[in-house]
């Protein structure tokens, strides 16, 4: 497969974007490493083998055919200098590689199933044993200020894409590779750009740039984001009236319990006191019969 058909290739399944970069007034310097040809399905056999039970998703190996990776870079034109500034990468088959963390961490924000809180994934049982269940790939290498996988969590071949920011905390950003590299495309390789699916959001420096550059997308982040932060402050109102009510469900039993305890004692205290006066009663009748035989 040459040059010119693997550019042809990345236009079609990339929205021409690189068209698009090239023809912009303020960006220079687009490069495009279309040298690097498809692996082949044993190279994709292989990797399975090594990193078993875990399986590569269907249309990310299909992406690996027709290109090993991805790097596609582009620089930007300001007060007559030039500076580096977007870039759009993917590993290579051979450094998708399995991240190793002492603990998973993931957040809420985002994600498309409902948690009320960030959550440790842990479960019941042992340390080890739950690591098990979760799996985490490097996606991209250069992604900054953070980290990028593929995340595999109760299933062994069909990961999601989650973002960790500086927090250490995961954050969900797509459901398939294929939903991902859109994404992708669409935040043009902008520094940063995943900082738009976490609590955080996307810096100043950032934002500026999505406004020269793509403003319609900056628009659909801005939108999601406070769409997320209003799911957020529901899921900690929802969390502290669950707590609220924990809190008056534990002083109601409390209380009942101090009332029974009392009643216990009551109960106590007026079977001694029978006790107490059957005793007194059987005294004072055998101090009277003692004091008959005595006359």
């Amino acid at each position: 497969m040459n040059k010119q058909s693997i550019r042809e290739i990345f236009d079609n399944i990339s929205l021409s974007v690189i068209s698009f970069l090239e023809s912009h007034t303020g960006i220079s310097e687009v490069e495009f490493n279309s040298e690097r040809q498809g692996v082949a399905e044993v190279s994709l056999s292989k990797w399975e083998e090594e990193n078993a039970p875990y399986k590569l998703p269907d249309d990310y190996k299909s992406f690996l055919q027709i290109s090993d990776g991805l790097s596609l870079s582009w620089k930007i034109k300001k007060n007559d200098h030039i500076y580096p500034l977007g870039c759009m990468h993917l590993n290579r088959l051979r450094d998708i590689k399995a991240i190793k963390e002492d603990d998973f961490i993931f957040s809420a924000v985002g994600a498309d199933y409902e948690e009320s809180a960030l959550e440790n994934e842990k479960t019941e049982e042992p340390e080890e044993e739950s690591k098990r269940f979760i799996a985490a790939f490097d996606m991209d290498c250069k992604v900054k200020d953070g980290k990028l996988a593929l995340i595999y969590r109760n299933t062994v071949d069909k990961p999601q894409v989650w973002f960790q920011d500086l927090s250490c905390c995961w954050f969900f950003i797509a459901n398939t590779f294929t939903d991902y590299f859109r994404l992708m495309i669409m935040h043009l390789g902008l520094p940063h750009w995943q900082y738009a699916f976490t609590q955080v959001g996307l810096d100043p420096q950032t934002l500026q740039w999505f406004r020269f550059l793509s403003p319609e997308r900056l628009e659909i982040d801005l939108e999601n984001q406070e769409m997320m932060a209003k799911k957020h402050e529901n899921s900690k109102k929802t969390t502290y009236q669950s707590d609220k009510i924990k809190i008056e469900s534990l002083r109601k039993k409390k209380r009942r319990m101090k009332l029974k305890d009392k009643g216990t004692g009551d109960n106590i205290i007026e079977k001694f006191s029978a006790t107490s006066s059957k005793s007194a009663k059987f005294a004072r009748t055998k101090v009277k019969g003692g004091k008959g035989k005595k006359k």
